[in-house]
């Protein structure tokens, strides 16, 4: 059985990370007929923290959890995309240790572009002061140290994203 890739799309909240790893999943749907699980950290939150508080110390469970998770479906031949901000490299980092065919996307993005977008009110909450650890507000977002692909989301639409991404995967030959 071959090993399955494993790509982080990290960036701020509201940056595109949703969007990108949706066109790169249809784009390899539609042109490799290949599946891969869509980690999604908000709607695995709602499974694994029904009342997330967002505490530093949740935020390390929850991203072990789903890097062990990564860890495993990978192993076991599924293609899996960690669609989360991981604002600490440390997760990021562990995840690229522990798992073969790993790549990290970072989706940068301007923060005054991101609190405009806002798409699930997350920065309003935190300047209204109804969420206290919002990456790029009042907690910290690391930025990747070397991420395989950067995507300027202000400047380019999430299919042109998506190519980015694959084009890269064609060069390690995962596509």
């Amino acid at each position: 059985m071959t090993e399955g890739f494993a790509l982080w799309i990290t960036g701020l909240p509201a940056a595109g990370k949703t969007a990108v790893a949706e066109a790169i999943m249809r784009r390899l749907d539609e042109w490799y007929g290949m599946r891969v699980e869509h980690l999604e950290s908000d709607t695995l939150r709602k499974a694994l923290t029904p009342e997330p508080t967002y505490s530093i110390k949740e935020r390390e469970w929850f991203y072990s959890v789903m890097i062990f998770m990564g860890q495993m479906l990978t192993r076991n031949g599924v293609n899996v995309i960690f669609d989360a901000t991981g604002n600490k490299r440390a997760h990021r980092d562990k995840a690229r240790g522990s798992i073969a065919k790993f790549m990290e996307v970072y989706i940068r993005c301007p923060l005054e572009t991101c609190m405009a977008r806002d798409p699930k009110g997350i920065y309003r909450m935190a300047q209204l002061g109804k969420a206290a650890t919002v990456p790029g507000i009042q907690d910290v977002y690391e930025e990747p140290q070397s991420p395989d692909i950067i995507i300027d989301s202000d400047r380019i639409t999430p299919t042109e994203g998506a190519e980015h991404v694959i084009a890269r995967m064609k060069e390690k030959g995962w596509v």
